[in-house]
């Protein structure tokens, strides 16, 4: 079994990664490739420090380490997606293959 994505699922993901390196991680303002302030720890990037406030009391300090571990924001959200893709595929192929015996 195949889990298929379409064209403006895609497009959406690309979207997303685009805004991960581009764009204010709180506002989603175009910071351009050397604009903005960064996380300390984990280099995510902001417009300023008001929206890296905001972002770390909405949860950015619960991921914070795990990004840094993770080599850096567009790792940590690229492998968690592919974590999810992997989680579907699965999912659909043992629904695809219920009372088969897999070895």
């Amino acid at each position: 079994a195949y889990v298929t994505t379409s064209p403006r699922e895609l497009e959406k993901l690309q979207r997303q990664s685009e805004m991960i390196l581009t764009n204010c991680a709180a506002c989603a303002a175009p910071l351009g490739l050397t604009l903005g302030k960064k996380c300390g720890r984990c280099s995510t990037r902001y417009c300023g420090p008001a929206c890296q406030k905001q972002h770390w009391d909405g949860g950015h300090k619960d991921v914070c380490k795990p990004i840094k571990k993770g080599g850096g924001a567009e790792q940590y959200h690229a492998d968690k997606k592919y974590q999810e893709a992997v989680a579907a595929a699965v999912e659909k192929c043992a629904d695809d293959t219920k009372g088969q015996t897999c070895y």
